[in-house]
């Protein structure tokens, strides 16, 4: 298991999810929006919400599992396998708006090692004291 694979794949799935190629958003900001979540996580392995979200438009659930085949084409290029990741959790931020700010992704991988990654509605990384700095608190220590 190489720890620079995986934090290549997290990052690259970074990126396509705050990208128009992604089209979990607008519907997932809508829905955000609708019901007052700034953030909101995704278990990507076995998709559900933190905090729910009730009844899921059919677009918003094809659009997860669409990003959840994208992170395990992502994991396949780099050679490797479902087995080597025992969780990933995708977090969007929003900002009155159906767009994110930026998407926070961590993944433990088989040996207990988490990667993680954030990425800006621009498609620039975001540095994890700058994160951090807004509030947004999911970094491990």
């Amino acid at each position: 298991m190489s720890a620079k694979r995986l934090r290549s794949v997290i990052q690259s799935t970074a990126h396509h999810a705050v990208s128009g190629l992604c089209y979990v958003h607008p519907y997932l900001g809508s829905v955000c929006k609708k019901l007052g979540i700034e953030s909101i996580r995704i278990n990507l392995l076995e998709p559900n919400f933190d905090p729910e979200l009730g009844d899921i438009p059919k677009e918003l659930s094809l659009s997860i599992y669409a990003l959840r085949e994208k992170f395990y084409e992502i994991l396949a290029s780099e050679h490797m396998s479902q087995s080597e990741v025992q969780e990933v959790f995708v977090t969007f931020d929003f900002l009155q708006s159906k767009w994110p700010i930026e998407c926070f992704i961590s993944a433990l991988d088989s040996q207990g090692k988490r990667i993680e990654a954030v990425v800006g509605f621009d498609g620039n990384s975001v540095r994890k004291k700058e994160y951090k700095k807004r509030g947004n608190h999911n970094f491990k220590q």
